[in-house]
Parts: structure tokens; sequence; C-alpha cells
């Protein structure tokens, strides 16, 4: 987890800082990092500072997680390691069309993943991950519907026999509906999840080796076309069980 997303979790310290900045205190960078997100926030902040104790509730919780997240994502643009791809991966969200609200919010849905998407170390931040997912996000954003199709097409068409083809379809398909109906975004653990519920959940045995196996047949080819990097391929295939992942 970053340490800005952690640090500002805590809803003392969100309220705190808040609170400082009102009474003109010297803010650190961090600090600085929260109050530029509250600002531009300002539905969220209201929503934080209207509530008092330490049990928030669900609209006080959703509101410091984002507000928290947004400014850890402003924290990147101060990264050693981080700050070159995170302006590529700006500059390649405004290219498309995006907002600056839109791009924050899509920048911090990477740092959330990283954070709660897998077993890992909350208290660990994986750099190198984010570094990647960061890097996934200009293939991404030039992803235009007729793009999708032909890797719809293409994955179909790489299919041995009739039987093979109709499950890459129905996989492909399910995959794509799930977690770019909204626009392409990194394929995700939730995406991943809602896939085998949907399509292999509760099926025959047989079945479901024949929809993991083309699951994770699409999940390589997404990544040849730099849609998916090295790492997360990795733990997407371990979540299907691919032992070689």
């Amino acid at each position: 987890m970053h340490p800005v997303l952690a640090r500002f979790l805590a809803a003392d310290a969100a309220r705190e800082t808040l609170h400082k900045q009102q009474s003109g205190g010297a803010l650190s960078a961090e600090e600085q990092a929260f109050t530029d997100a509250a600002s531009a926030n300002p539905k969220h902040k209201a929503v934080l500072l209207g509530v008092g104790g330490r049990t928030l509730s669900t609209d006080a919780q959703a509101s410091l997680v984002l507000l928290a997240a947004h400014a850890a994502v402003r924290a990147l643009d101060q990264d050693a390691t981080l700050a070159e791809p995170t302006k590529k991966a700006r500059e390649a969200l405004a290219e498309e069309g995006a907002s600056p609200e839109e791009t924050d919010a899509f920048l911090a849905s990477i740092l959330l993943e990283e954070a709660f998407g897998y077993e890992q170390d909350v208290d660990a931040f994986d750099s190198e991950y984010v570094k990647e997912a960061l890097g996934e996000v200009p293939a991404l954003a030039a992803l235009t519907k007729e793009a999708v199709d032909a890797l719809f097409l293409t994955f179909v068409k790489g299919a041995a026999n009739d039987a093979e083809r109709k499950v890459r379809e129905g996989m492909a398909r399910a995959l794509f509906d799930i977690a770019w109906s909204e626009g392409p975004a990194p394929i995700n653990p939730e995406h991943m999840e809602a896939v085998l519920d949907a399509e292999v959940v509760d099926r025959p045995e047989e079945e479901q080796e024949a929809k993991v196996q083309a699951t994770a047949q699409l999940l390589q080819a997404l990544s040849k076309e730099g849609l998916i990097g090295p790492i997360r391929l990795s733990r997407l295939r371990a979540l299907l069980g691919e032992d070689d992942a």
C-alpha cells in the first residue's frame, strides 16, 4: 500500500490534516497532497469533516478512501521512480479525452488495486507493480472498440477446432464485457472473479478446465499486445490456478 494512502486511511489523521489547513498551519508534502485532493473533491471533503468519532458511516468511509487514494496519486508526481510513468499515463489518458478528474480516478484505481487487490502484505508498497500498471495505461487508453473487436476475432480464430473456438468466444466475450464495459481498464482480480463466477463455477469439470485454459490463453494474448504486464499476468494466472504463473 502506498504510504500516503495508508496514512490518510486513518480518519483521525485525515481530519487533523484538514483542520490544520483551515487553521493555517504549515503542511508537509504528504499533507499538502491530501488537502489538494480534498479541495479538488469538495463534496467528499465536506462528508469527512461532517462526521466525528472513529466509527464512520458507509458514505464517510467511501469519501475517506477516495481522498486518501487521490492524495497518493498526487504524491506519485514527486516519486523518483514513478513520476515519469505517471506523467506518461496522464498524457495518454488526456490525449484520449479523459478529464483531469477522470485521470485521477483511473490512477487512483491502480493504487487501490495494489493495496487491496491481491493477497500481498498491505504494509509494503509494491512500487514495481504500480510502475508496470502505469506503463499499461497508454496501450489501454488507445484501445478503441474496433481494436477490441479485432483482438476478439484474432483470439477466436486461433482456436484449433470448433469446440475450442466456441469456448474461446464465450470467455473472451465475458471478460471484455465485464472488464471493459465502461471503457478499457486494467484487468484486475475482481474482473477475474466475476468471469469465473459467471462462466466456470458449478460447471462440469471438463468444461471448467477448457474455460480456465482459454482464459489463461486470452490473458497471454493480451499481454503480447502490451495490455497486461508480466507481473499482472503472473498474478492473474495464479488466480486461475496456473502453477507456472
